[in-house]
């Protein structure tokens, strides 16, 4: 079983000029808060911003930042491992 902690994040695709400040700010975050790995990629819903965390505390870290900043406004977030932080 994959015990790494996924988390994406899926934003409208901005026009050609903003995308690359998108990947800057996107790689800054993961390795901010120290992902183990990280993708940006464009589906049929938007932009989605992959972040996989290999420890608790790290991902800890990232829900408590977007809590702060009034982007996550849920108590626990349920992962693909079926583990709730």
């Amino acid at each position: 079983m994959d015990d790494t902690i996924d988390f994406d994040l899926t934003m409208p695709v901005p026009p050609e000029d903003g995308q690359e400040r998108i990947k800057e700010d996107c790689k800054k975050i993961a390795d901010l808060f120290e992902a183990s790995a990280t993708a940006l990629f464009e589906t049929q819903d938007g932009l989605v911003f992959h972040l996989e965390f290999d420890d608790v505390a790290k991902f800890g870290r990232f829900a408590e930042y977007l809590k702060a900043q009034g982007l996550l406004r849920i108590d626990a977030i349920h992962t693909k491992s079926n583990k709730i932080h």
